[in-house]
Order: C-alpha cells, then structure tokens, then sequence
C-alpha cells in the first residue's frame, strides 16, 4: 500500500521541479498556477493544497537555493584550499543554471516579494563574510597577499561574490545563449580576480591546480 505521506511529499516534489522549469523557460511573471498544474499533470485544486500561491511555491524555491548556496560555502570553509575554491565557483554555476530564472530576473523577483527581498539581503550579506574570512584564512597561510588600501578583504569578498552571482545574467545581456555559457569561462574571470593576490605560494598552488603557467593570466 502506498504510503501517503510520501505520495504527498512526491507530489510537492514534482510542483517545485515544474515550476522550476517553467520560470526558468519562460520567466516567472508569465507563469501561473494553471501552467505549472497542467505541467505537473493535476488539477489546480490539488496544487492549491501543496502551495496556495504562485509566491509560495516562489519563496520555497528560492528558500532551497539559499540552503544549497550555504552548503556550499560551508563545504568551501571546512578546506579552502585553491581546489575547493574551483569546486566551489564549479558548483555555484551549476546552482546558476539550476535556478536560471532567478539570477537573471533577481531585481524583479526581490521587487515582487518583500519576504524574499529580507531573505536575499541577509543571505548576500552572510555569504560575503563567510568568504571574507576564506581570504583571511588564504592570507594566514601564505597564499594571498593582503590587499592595501584603498581595497580590503572585504572589498575583494564583494568583487568575488558580485562577479559569481551575476555571471549568467551578465552573458544573457551580451546575447550569449544559455546552452553556450560554460563553467570554464567563469572559472577563468573569478580567478583573474583573486591572481593579483597571489603570493609565490599562491602562484605555484594555482600551476598546480591548472598546469598552466601563471604568466598566461597576465
């Protein structure tokens, strides 16, 4: 006998992936609850006892993206070694793609959704001191150089952050199609944000990591 408990689970489950899907493909103020219900294969009746709004089903989706952007950053901050920052810029693209439709339309949704609005500004904030403190931690261990003012470790978590957020939404404006934007292209402007800041450490780590010699990123 099937368990109902799981049915329902299953069935919130496939909601949020078509609704996914659908904002992704065609934005998230085009689409209504009849859309993602016909997607999904039930009645709006029945998606109204999972979400009883387009906003929740919204601010679930974006509520998993926080936690899954926070995973990584906790992942990144137990080892921050030069590899694990690869794998992180690696799997924020991946999160960007994942959830297309809210890095490329991030204004309007914060703009819709006040909920939202609070949660984007308190998680931004977290997440540029848990990597501020990822600088701190390279600086410690001789692989960055401290930035001098008029910059700051703060200023450089800033940069990183805004350069990896709006990656996708910045080749979606130069009118580079989604299937053409890949993770090595990224990969290569984040860290030309972080070279001049590389100590002999730092530079031999990042040979290491590519096989390539550090001149090439000059």
């Amino acid at each position: 006998m099937a368990n109902p408990s799981k049915m329902l689970s299953n069935t919130k489950h496939k909601i949020l992936e078509s609704a996914l899907y659908l904002f992704n493909r065609f934005g998230f103020v085009s689409v209504r609850l009849q859309h993602i219900a016909d997607e999904v294969g039930v009645s709006v009746g029945n998606l109204a006892y999972h979400f009883k709004a387009k906003d929740e089903i919204i601010e679930k989706l974006f509520e998993d993206l926080a936690q899954q952007q926070q995973q990584l950053l906790a992942d990144l901050r137990m080892i921050p070694l030069f590899i694990n920052i690869n794998r992180h810029i690696e799997n924020s693209y991946l999160l960007q793609k994942k959830y297309s439709f809210f890095y490329t339309d991030t204004l309007e949704v914060i703009r819709a959704y006040p909920a939202i609005k609070k949660k984007y500004r308190e998680q931004v904030q977290w997440q540029i001191i848990q990597l501020e403190l990822l600088i701190k931690f390279n600086i410690a261990r001789g692989a960055f150089i401290t930035p001098t003012a008029p910059d700051s470790s703060f200023l450089l978590a800033n940069r990183y952050l805004m350069f990896l957020e709006n990656w996708i939404n910045f080749e979606r404006m130069k009118g580079t199609e989604l299937s053409e934007i890949n993770t090595e292209h990224l990969k290569e402007n984040v860290w030309a944000i972080l070279a001049p800041y590389f100590t002999l450490t730092g530079q031999q780590e990042f040979q290491q990591l590519n096989a390539l010699p550090f001149d090439n990123w000059g």
